[in-house]
Parts: structure tokens; C-alpha cells; sequence
């Protein structure tokens, strides 16, 4: 189970990069969490050691590649293109 801030922190690293095409800065993710900078990258740290992402290069949060967007055992959303299918099929 993911702590506050790292469901927090996923959250927003899939719909800020589905919504701008690039993820956010650290300063971004400062100032959309309310936390400081080390608890992000704590945060951030945990989420790549549980395989939520990967971040290799992690010079800036550009390297961040997100493996699973959504806490592990929580409902999903239904994924972008699926949505019509379900009004138009069901």
C-alpha cells in the first residue's frame, strides 16, 4: 500500500504527463503537493523501488517513465480509448 505521498505523487505524474506530454518538474510537483523537495524525491525513490517507475537518469524528473499509473489492488480507470466502446458496444 502506497503512503500519502506516493499515491499522491503518481497521481499526478500520469495525468499531469497524459494532460502536457512531458512529466512534471520537481518544482511543479512542489507546489501541486505541499512538500518539500527531499519528500518528493523520497517519495519518488519509493515509487521506483515498488515499481510503479523507473528513473534512471535522475538528474531531473524528465527520466521518469511511469510502469503502472494506478496503485496496485484499486479499481483502474478505463483506458482512454476504450471509453466509446463501452457507450457504443454495452
Amino acid at each position: 500500500m502506497l503512503s500519502d505521498i506516493e499515491r499522491k505523487l503518481l497521481r499526478i505524474l500520469y495525468n499531469f504527463s497524459a494532460q502536457q506530454r512531458r512529466m512534471p518538474t520537481i518544482n511543479e510537483l512542489e507546489i501541486k503537493t505541499g512538500r518539500r523537495t527531499e519528500d518528493i524525491r523520497a517519495g519518488l525513490l519509493a515509487l521506483e523501488k515498488d515499481n510503479y517507475i523507473t528513473w534512471e537518469n535522475k538528474s531531473d524528473t524528465q527520466h521518469i517513465v511511469i510502469i503502472e499509473g494506478w496503485e496496485r489492488g484499486q479499481s483502474r480507470p478505463m483506458p482512454r480509448g476504450d471509453v466509446n466502446r463501452y457507450y457504443t458496444e454495452y
